[in-house]
């Protein structure tokens, strides 16, 4: 930091002094330089001016009636850590030297000042110094702001993950509970379907067998209508209670109550015959490659509520404007690890949305009934509940492909 960087004509000097050709020397020469100046002739009506004048600097002298030097020094430090004071005097004792630059002087001057540019030296370097510390402060204080800023930021970041992780967990928050009421919607459906299907189907059986004219053939027509309907109307109840049970497994972290003993292969067959009316009018198709004998002891629950939102996904959004969407699950067993590949032809994701589908609330189709929540709950339920790992590679009209895999797991062969 050179003199150039200091305006004087902006500088506020005040001189105490009690012999007069001192203070007019003085204070004529800072004059020359552009500084303003004010001047006291004892030590109690320099500290008068400098509660009034609040000059940036003071040369005092420490021998002066009244009030001395060291005084003035220590009380304007009471009230002004900041001031630049530089002592002006010729006691030469050097006692008073180290009193004074104990109380807080800058520079200590000998008078008869023989050499007028050691007083300008003094000044300039203490109004550098002074100009250094304001600098340095500012730049503490932006530090700290910054700091707090970025403190209150984290702790936002924090609240929102809490938040976050909160809205996973509680059901009835408004767009989970949307989500959960889209999902059930259609078991209930189905099963109302079914159950008003087979009250028709028993009335007109009844109406024939009430004639007397009950043929054997239309006997074992009811009874096989009978069974599918009513197996129809078991697997989309219990794909109904299963469903409440997984969206309140997600709202109070009690996955550990569905942990039990299943056949993969059967139960991803219901679950697929669950989800057969979301597709059934359409000319897509779901291939599962597991070998029928794998039996193990997990979250039945966890394995519905991913493969249903797998699915889900690639149905709305993946089969989007097409015709013939292709699903392939492929799942195989090394000791006791389960891989588990799921992929489909869809119109697959850009590079920006992959990185993003995980994320909650993230959704191409907002405003139009998308959540955003199920491939985050995918990513919960593979890495917290099963403490699996799931990735996720695709291209833009290349399909997408996600790759779980569940150590851990009690997995047997039948």
């Amino acid at each position: 930091m050179s003199a150039n960087t200091i305006v004087y004509e902006d500088k506020k000097i005040l001189v105490i002094d009690d012999e007069v050709y001192i203070r007019d020397s003085v204070i004529g020469f800072l004059e020359d330089y552009g500084f303003r100046v004010i001047e006291a002739e004892n030590g109690q009506m320099g500290l008068e001016q400098f509660e009034k004048e609040k000059p940036d600097m003071i040369l005092c002298d420490l021998r002066m009636p009244v009030m001395d030097g060291l005084e003035v020094l220590a009380q304007v430090r009471e009230q002004d850590e900041t001031t630049p004071i530089i002592i002006v005097s010729g006691a030469g004792n050097i006692a008073d030297t180290v009193e004074a630059l104990r109380l807080g002087a800058w520079d200590y001057i000998i008078k008869p000042i023989q050499d007028m540019n050691v007083l300008f030296h003094a000044v300039n370097k203490a109004f550098e110094r002074k100009q250094f510390i304001a600098e340095k402060t500012r730049y503490q204080q932006d530090l700290e702001t910054a700091n707090q800023e970025l403190k209150v930021s984290l702790e936002t970041l924090e609240q929102a993950r809490d938040q976050l992780v909160q809205s996973e967990k509680m059901a009835a928050l408004g767009e989970l509970v949307a989500g959960v009421a889209h999902e059930i919607n259609t078991p209930v459906g189905v099963g109302v379907t079914a159950a008003s299907f087979l009250d028709a189907k028993t009335r007109e059986f009844s109406e024939v067998y009430e004639s007397g004219e009950l043929k054997r053939s239309e006997l074992e027509s009811y009874l096989k209508t009978v069974r599918e309907v009513s197996n129809s109307i078991l697997i989309n109840m219990g794909r109904a209670a299963e469903l409440i049970s997984s969206f309140k497994q997600v709202a109070v972290d009690q996955s550990s109550e569905k942990r039990r003993r299943f056949n993969l292969k059967e139960y991803i067959d219901e679950i697929l015959l669950s989800l057969r009316p979301r597709y059934k009018k359409t000319t897509h198709t779901i291939t599962v490659n597991c070998a029928p004998d794998i039996e193990m002891t997990s979250y039945p629950g966890a394995f519905s509520q991913i493969l249903n939102n797998l699915i889900m996904n690639s149905l709305i959004h993946g089969f989007k404007d097409m015709e013939e969407g292709k699903i392939e699950m492929d799942i195989t067993r090394n000791a006791d690890t389960l891989s588990f590949v799921y992929k489909d032809n869809g119109g697959g994701m850009t590079e920006k949305q992959k990185e993003k589908a995980f994320d909650p609330f993230f959704t191409t189709m907002r405003g139009k009934g998308g959540t955003g929540l199920g491939m985050s709950i995918v990513f919960n339920l593979v890495t917290q509940t099963l403490k699996g790992q799931i990735s996720l590679d695709s291209e833009p009209g290349r399909g997408v492909v996600f790759t779980m895999t569940f150590p851990e797991l009690e997995i047997v062969n039948g």
